[in-house]
């Protein structure tokens, strides 16, 4: 994490640097061979299928970069395409399902609001693209929830950024349709592809900036601490490399192992918890992961880390929706603080069954007004939020949240009886 020794300077201050970036080392090489590379899409029969690969290979290199910058390494990456094939994959379905999106909202909304989607969806690319690159998922990327949150935590920050992206794509795309019609074909194909490379490397850089410029408020945990004058050594860093070594040998269960047995004896940083949550992934251990999710929430609330323990929480209710933290007190946090999120579905499935897990806990009146808010305000169970607040009116005279719950139970009786309207 960034100390008030080190602080970062703002992106804005650094839009020189970032520009230039795609021109340093081994991002130039790159993006030159890929280039290069492209040119092969000519060949007959297979024109599709290379022109595909290198699409997959240029997101790599993306990955690679906005992992890099993330981390606080603002030299491009050394040795090219390191990053898993999957990375690159998932950004093209990421993108297939960004466009799946607004073509459906055009067909959906007609042209004006279509178009108002599709602006939305815009805004919200670069906070999909960050949320992959962050945690992997292509599902939690196409969350809108997803967005919103990135965009709330950032603020006006998030959306100059945006902007800069599509300045970036759009001055790309006139610069390609200025020269390709006084090239030749070969030379035009690699300069719209070495043009849009350009394009997509700056804005993960950018994009990477972002998250290391504000990691702390995005929750993100650094694969590599940032460059300072003494760099204290990380205690995990043995035991990391030596779980990449399994890895790389088709060892994933032993590396699990190994990584379960040093956070077991000696504890370690969220970099280390969240590998071995990625290792029980690989190898399939769903009670591993719930496991670990009870004791490693128990560990984020107490150190008030809300986005994390949140999405910890998350995907663990999407393993199991009977999931919740042991103590009645970190379920109430993390529940709260989802709700907060709009995480609505996480909070209403941690606060299901409370009163069961925890009889005597003093939250059940305020955990359960909140389960009947959601319940009315986001998913249309009238009936239920009016039950449950019924309930909590007979369950607790005189407790101090009883003029709220009334409140909002007058709210949800006034929309019971509201009559159909009659046909004239």
């Amino acid at each position: 994490m960034q100390t008030a020794a080190t602080p970062v300077v703002p992106f804005w201050n650094r839009l020189r640097t970032i520009s230039l970036y795609a021109f340093r080392g081994e991002s130039l090489i790159t993006l030159i061979v890929l280039s290069a590379c492209s040119l092969l899409s000519l060949l007959p029969g297979v024109g599709v299928i290379i022109r595909l690969l290198v699409t997959v290979a240029f997101y790599k290199f993306g990955f690679e970069v906005l992992h890099a910058t993330a981390d606080g390494r603002m030299d491009p990456p050394a040795g090219g395409l390191r990053v898993e094939e999957s990375s690159g994959w998932s950004a093209i379905w990421l993108q297939t399902g960004f466009i799946a999106l607004a073509v459906l909202a055009l067909l959906l909304f007609g042209p004006v609001f279509g178009l108002i989607a599709v602006i939305v969806l815009a805004f919200g690319w670069p906070g999909a693209m960050m949320s992959l690159a962050i945690d992997g998922s292509v599902s939690h990327a196409l969350n809108p929830v997803t967005w919103l949150s990135i965009m709330s935590r950032l603020g006006w920050p998030y959306f100059v950024a945006t902007l800069l992206c599509l300045v970036i794509y759009v001055s790309m795309a006139n610069a390609q349709a200025l020269f390709a019609p006084f090239l030749p074909s070969v030379l035009a194909i690699f300069l719209a592809q070495f043009l849009s490379g350009y394009a997509l490397v700056t804005t993960c850089h950018l994009m990477g900036y972002l998250v290391h410029q504000y990691q702390d408020e995005l929750g993100y945990v650094s694969d590599q601490p940032a460059s300072a004058p003494t760099p204290p050594r990380d205690p995990d860093r043995d035991v990391l490399d030596q779980t990449e070594a399994l890895i790389r040998d088709g060892k994933a269960e032993e590396a699990a192992k190994l990584l379960h047995a040093q956070l077991r004896s000696r504890g370690g940083a969220d970099t280390a918890h969240l590998r071995y949550r990625k290792l029980l992934r690989l190898i399939g251990d769903r009670d591993g992961q719930l496991q670990h999710g009870r004791e490693y929430l128990s560990s984020l609330v107490a150190r008030d880390k809300e986005i994390l323990a949140v999405d910890i929480a998350r995907e663990c209710a999407e393993l199991d929706p009977a999931f919740a933290p042991t103590r009645a007190e970190e379920t109430t946090w993390v529940a709260h603080k989802a709700a907060q999120l709009g995480q609505s579905q996480t909070a209403l499935r941690l606060l299901s069954g409370f009163h069961r897990r925890h009889p005597d806990s003093a939250d059940i009146p305020k955990n359960y007004l909140l389960a009947a808010t959601l319940m009315f305000e986001r998913f249309n169970r009238d009936k239920d939020a009016h039950a449950l607040l019924t309930q909590l009116q007979k369950s607790y005279p005189g407790h101090e949240l009883q003029p709220r719950i009334a409140q909002q139970l007058a709210i949800v009786e006034r929309m019971l009886n509201q009559a159909p309207a009659k046909p004239a």
